[in-house]
């Protein structure tokens, strides 16, 4: 038997390897507390948990990612944070255009195009240009959308994820602390 493995005792559990953890340990939970462990401040981490919702769920398709990159940086925030949330709403992001459309159309007082979303993506995706054109309106009304909400659902976000942190830091740091006595 190799020197760094241990023998497993009946009825033991072996320590999970990086691949078998779940999904949601590896593309959430240990890059918060990575960031956690390493001194970035709680409000930060909110913040950057925000931010990569907020831009995630941009309602303009292929964009997210950039967004998110630019917002992280401009605000001096943790990327790798940012960019797992973006990564992980982007069902959020697919799901809330119709909504952005609605709201944008009620803000401008404009009458509600009718659409559906599988006929629009393949329209968007044979012919990029003329989609653009034919729904520049619903754009502006989708961004606008956006834009109004945006402040608001980050707010939210924040005020929802600061405690679970503050919570996870001292739990993070009274089980350092006890591990060097």
């Amino acid at each position: 038997m190799p020197e760094h493995s241990s023998p497993k005792v009946q009825g033991q559990k072996a320590a999970p390897d990086k691949e078998k953890r779940g999904f949601w340990q590896r593309r959430l939970i240990q890059p918060i507390r990575n960031q956690l462990t390493q001194g970035v401040s709680v409000k930060a981490i909110a913040i950057g948990i925000a931010v990569g919702a907020v831009c995630g769920i941009f309602p303009v398709l292929g964009t997210t990612t950039v967004l998110t990159t630019l917002f992280a940086f401009l605000l001096k925030l943790n990327q790798p944070v940012a960019q797992a949330i973006n990564f992980l709403v982007y069902p959020l992001h697919i799901a809330l255009i119709p909504a952005f459309i609605r709201f944008g159309e009620f803000l401008f007082g404009a009458d509600p195009i009718p659409f559906s979303i599988s006929p629009m993506l393949k329209q968007f995706s044979d012919a990029p240009i003329d989609f653009l054109y034919q729904f520049k309106a619903t754009f502006i009304h989708c961004i606008t959308g956006w834009l109004v909400a945006a402040p608001f659902i980050a707010a939210l976000i924040i005020l929802m994820v600061t405690p679970v942190l503050k919570s996870a830091a001292l739990r993070l740091t009274s089980k350092k602390t006890k591990s060097s006595l």
